[in-house]
């Protein structure tokens, strides 16, 4: 029999792995290029799917979302736009471009549109190929396919909420093969997410808990029902919203000019069913939850409100406890060098690591003056051209009465965190923290300090982590589901289920519930809900997108961003070498309405089969 090679198309392209002690270890693998010796043997059968995980579940982190240095969250209107060298600095200032830069290299947009058929291609080879591997049971096999199928629907979820509708790919192509695939309309893209999860659901275990003899929970992390179930309630979230379920396409709303096919782009009108279909997804999720020890991290409980520490406890645990009851899926990671190459520079702050990389992504003013005080009212922060700075007191006062998830997710020269109490390297110690000076003469032009610093450094995802420098990045968590099905109730016109799912996510954040009955002012709670409770989760920047926010241009995405500065003396950043703090306006960022997708590269378009989206 002739053997087909496939090591450009799958050993080189999906090579790098990522994963912990267990699941997703480094694979042992023969090193066989040939498609019948690779699914000949377990351990290469194996490595394979290994391979897709770790690039199916990249998206939009590090490495994964086309952009050299830092996160989403710079684009969100979250955290300050890195150094000037960075792709994602001159994408906040400038906006999305479709060409390839100087080194070959697409960082136009924060999305990685090639890497989906790498990912897509490898999964129908395995599901295709699989049963040739006799070193599997027959139902390690139907799991297996079903996580193929389930890395297919993730990969074809993330496209639809980034550029509507996108190709179909049905099988492994080969090189013979006709590849002139055209985009699909939006509604063929969702209805075959929807059949990819449906295949998922129907092979995928509801738990890998000694799935196989002795296993014990070696599988952790892997695809489950739970998964697939995430999976269908976020994708029917973006089908209905606005962006996509309204009387007409955004082209005609914003008057961007459009020759091709407004079903590419839209799903044909607005259909309140879609909000129904979505609210029984969430509570799908949330029942399947309960059978299998999945649930929100709630110390109160339902109908009652978390003391401060109680909401301290249970938030740093949600985002940041691994394999913890609040998380569905995580994106697994393995080595240090792997873990420092590609998340710890994203995200880890602390001193035990050289923080340089992220030096200027800490936290905008703009994002700051959506916490609260502990009883849900509004903090009086410094505002930009007042006559002169705030005395430190002012801050400190401020700080002491913020709620519990500022804590957590920020820490601040003075005050600190409250990420890993007792760790110098999570407070003070934290080199970088702050936009410090010692210059009086800075803080009497109320100027900023030090671009890209802030009030202070994000710490979420590494609550009581102390010295482990990696983390899991939440991909899925119970808490957003609340949220949602907030929102989708709400939209519905049943105010009392929104507040109800509304209010457990405040509660146990040690917020009092809510009683709002408009709905429009409703709507603006979930809003703000939502960005706090899924603070630097890649959440923000894709639901302002989808809800076409009317401050989107002005206050979110785009619009003038400022940032806290501080006088201290010599450089100390304890409250006894603070004096002032003051806002200072630090930088416009982009906006235009043809951003509300992503552009394709123009090298795809230029191919002939791809119709670019509106606007590029």
């Amino acid at each position: 029999m002739k053997k087909i090679l496939f090591a450009a198309l799958i050993f080189v392209t999906l090579g790098g792995v990522s994963s912990c002690d267990l699941f997703l270890e480094m694979p042992e693998v023969t090193g066989s290029v040939y498609k019948e010796d690779v699914f000949s043997n377990r351990k290469d059968t194996e490595g394979m799917l290994w391979r897709a995980y770790h690039r199916g579940l990249r998206e939009g982190l590090p490495e994964g979302w086309a952009i050299n240095h830092g996160t989403l969250a710079s684009l969100s209107g979250e955290l300050t736009r890195g150094y000037s060298w960075h792709a994602g600095y001159n994408l906040v200032v400038n906006g999305p471009i479709t060409t390839l830069d100087a080194s070959g290299q697409f960082q136009g947009a924060p999305a990685n549109f090639n890497e989906n058929w790498e990912v897509i291609r490898a999964c129908w080879l395995i599901i295709q190929n699989i049963d040739s591997c006799s070193e599997l049971s027959s139902e390690m096999k139907e799991y297996m396919k079903g996580e193929a199928y389930g890395l297919i629907a993730y990969r074809y979820m993330g496209m639809f909420q980034r550029w509507g509708g996108v190709p179909i790919v049905r099988q492994a192509n080969e090189m013979s093969d006709n590849l002139a695939f055209p985009r699909a309309t939006a509604q063929q893209t969702l209805d075959f997410t929807l059949e990819m999860i449906g295949e998922a659901l129907n092979r995928l275990p509801d738990s890998w808990h000694d799935i196989e003899p002795g296993c014990g929970d070696k599988w952790e992390g892997r695809l489950t029902k739970g998964a697939a179930l995430a999976m269908k309630a976020r994708v029917l979230t973006f089908a209905s919203r606005p962006l996509f379920n309204s009387a007409q396409p955004y082209t005609r709303e914003f008057g961007i000019p459009f020759t091709g096919d407004e079903q590419l782009i839209w799903l044909g009108g607005y259909d309140e069913q879609r909000y129904k279909d979505a609210i029984d997804a969430h509570l799908a999720l949330i029942e399947w939850g309960k059978a299998h020890g999945k649930q929100l991290i709630f110390t109160a409980g339902e109908g009652n409100r978390n003391s401060f520490e109680q909401a301290i406890e249970d938030y740093g645990r949600a985002a940041s406890e691994l394999n913890g009851p609040e998380i569905i899926l995580a994106f697994k990671i393995e080595s240090d060098q792997q873990v420092y190459n590609n998340m710890t520079e994203g995200y880890n702050w602390s001193a035990y690591v050289d923080a340089g990389e992220r030096s200027q992504r800490g936290v905008l003013t703009n994002f700051v003056r959506l916490y609260r005080d502990t009883e849900g009212g509004e903090i009086d922060w410094p505002a930009v051209g007042e006559a002169a700075p705030r005395p430190i007191s002012d801050f400190a006062a401020n700080i002491d009465k913020i709620e519990p998830r500022f804590r957590v997710d920020i820490c601040v020269p003075g005050k600190f965190g409250r990420s890993n109490d007792g760790d110098s390297n999570w407070n003070d110690a934290i080199w970088y923290m702050g936009s410090l000076t010692s210059d009086a003469g800075i803080a009497a032009s109320m100027a900023r300090a030090i671009e890209g610093r802030s009030i202070g450094c994000p710490t979420k995802f590494y609550y009581k982590a102390g010295a482990r420098r990696w983390f899991e990045f939440p991909l899925f968590r119970l808490a957003e589901n609340y949220l949602n099905l907030a929102e989708a109730y709400n939209e519905i016109g049943d105010g009392a289920n929104a507040r109800k799912y509304l209010n457990i996510i405040r509660n146990r954040a040690g917020l009092p519930a809510t009683s709002e009955t408009d709905k429009a002012k409703l709507r603006e709670l979930i809003v703000r809900e939502k960005a706090l409770e899924c603070f630097e989760e890649n959440q923000r920047y894709y639901d302002v997108k989808h809800w076409k926010h009317p401050d989107i241009g002005t206050k979110i995405l785009g619009g003038q961003k400022t940032e806290i500065s501080y006088l201290c003396i010599d450089n100390n950043n304890t409250m006894e070498g603070l004096v002032s703090y003051w806002d200072a306006y630090s930088y416009t960022a982009y906006w235009h309405p043809k951003w509300f997708l992503e552009p394709f590269r123009q090298d795809e378009v230029n191919k002939g089969i791809i119709v670019q989206n509106p606007g590029y």
